[in-house]
């Protein structure tokens, strides 16, 4: 996974084995992991996993249904499920990707990426709509959570600063002779 990964869905191989297309911004391959386990795989490469991505979420939205996870925060990189993930037809989806989104009748949506890349999803376009808001209020919370932890942060630095100066002009000034 990288920041171009737009999307992970399911697709079954000649044996009847779920596998995931992984669409990038400007390719696309198979891997041999279902979208789940492979959004959990590339969560605990980077020191998570998706248990602890849902409980996070979980934590800072309530508890939901198909809540969107963090899967890297420095970046801002949300992401989706389209259905409950233990469902073996769950796509994955990137926030940052997704430019608009339209509906194709009350069961399905067209979901436009920022590359001009479409795909029709069985999902209908309110439940689409509220899964791309909750993504958005987890990152507004998150960037609220973090800017106050960052200001604290620099609120100590600035003190000590200000101690570390403060002593310095306290003690007696030496001739050099």
């Amino acid at each position: 996974m990288s920041s171009e990964t737009m999307l992970y869905m399911p697709e079954y191989d000649a044996f009847g084995n779920l596998c995931t297309r992984v669409i990038e911004r400007d390719f696309q391959y198979i891997s041999k992991l279902s979208p789940t386990r492979l959004m959990d795989f590339n969560l605990r490469y980077f020191g998570s996993s998706l248990r602890g991505a849902f409980d996070g979420s979980k934590m800072i939205l309530g508890k939901l249904n198909k809540n969107p996870i963090v899967v890297h925060e420095r970046f801002n990189i949300l992401w989706f499920p389209s259905k409950s993930p233990l469902h073996p037809e769950c796509i994955w989806f990137a926030v940052h990707h997704i430019d608009d989104y339209i509906a194709v009748n009350k069961k399905q949506t067209k979901v436009v990426f920022m590359n001009g890349q479409e795909i029709i999803v069985d999902v209908s376009p309110k439940a689409f709509e509220y899964r791309i808001q909750r993504a958005f209020l987890l990152k507004y919370k998150l960037e609220k959570r973090t800017k106050h932890l960052l200001v604290q942060f620099d609120r100590v630095k600035v003190f000590r600063r200000m101690a570390i100066h403060s002593k310095l002009e306290d003690e007696p000034k030496q001739d050099e002779s």
